[in-house]
């Protein structure tokens, strides 16, 4: 059930707005009234337990991180049977999806700013102890502020990775086609490289307009990725390239690390 306007919850947060919904709940933008900021508080609706030990894992996750590029969480708790919230920053200005609406495309300028921070952020999760994965990286989730400072939000499908050899903390499962790449469907094992199809082809879909081509499909050999220069002949060569690379169906062929694809 959504939440009403000026519904004050915890005794702290007062809602304002409802900022998005989806199939586990609603987002919501509200006044933390102790401190008097505004802030993004998410909730999960499914008390399942598995979606339980998911939304606070994503709790426990995201509190421990500081980078400019990630948002903080700064509270998480539980109201009965109502269902579970995430307290974190409220992230003024538009996700990259809605500029695309707006603009069609973005620069290529744009590309390799957005590209560049979203490195910086999955260099930083990707180093943690235990490493963390996004595997959720779309325009969506891609929050740029009005002074165009560049965020990477919403970590619901976020894993902790414990290599090889190891059994998987993971939650959800889920898919954005054309974004994931072939190892995120079925029970393949995902790792880092699978943020940096996911960005690849987030760049591909805004530097061009068009979702690219999905990455199960390619690596059924029932559809083949359109080079990006055949999209828009403005990009550069290096660009195109960087991102196809990111974009290789297997991936030992794809950037091993994100400094790299920075680079």
């Amino acid at each position: 059930m959504t939440l009403e306007k000026n519904t004050l919850l915890h005794n702290r947060y007062r809602i304002i707005e409802i900022l998005g919904q989806g199939g586990m709940g609603s987002v919501y933008r509200a006044i933390d009234e102790n401190l008097g900021v505004a802030v993004a508080l998410k909730e999960n609706l499914f008390t399942t337990e598995e979606y339980t030990r998911q939304f606070r894992l994503e709790a426990v996750i995201l509190a421990n991180l500081r980078h400019p590029n990630l948002p903080r969480v700064s509270d998480h708790f539980e109201l009965g049977e109502q269902g579970q919230y995430l307290v974190m920053d409220f992230i003024e200005g538009e996700d990259l999806r809605f500029r695309m609406e707006r603009l069609g495309t973005i620069t290529e300028e744009d590309a390799l700013q957005i590209g560049a921070a979203m490195c910086d952020a999955l260099a930083y999760l990707h180093t943690r102890k235990p490493p963390i994965l996004h595997r959720d990286i779309k325009p969506g989730n891609v929050k740029i502020t009005p002074d165009g400072h560049i965020f990477l939000v919403d970590f619901g499908l976020a894993k902790v990775y414990q290599g090889n050899n190891q059994a998987t903390t993971t939650g959800a499962r889920a898919m954005t086609p054309g974004y994931s790449p072939p190892e995120q469907y079925g029970t393949a094992r995902t790792d880092p490289r699978t943020d940096y199809y996911s960005l690849g082809a987030t760049l591909y879909a805004a530097l061009c307009g068009v979702i690219p081509e999905d990455g199960l499909a390619r690596a059924m050999d029932n559809a083949q990725l359109t080079p990006l220069r055949k999209r828009n002949t403005k990009v550069s060569r290096r660009l195109a390239a960087a991102i196809e690379k990111a974009m290789a169906i297997d991936p030992s062929d794809r950037f091993q690390n994100a400094d790299d694809f920075k680079k």
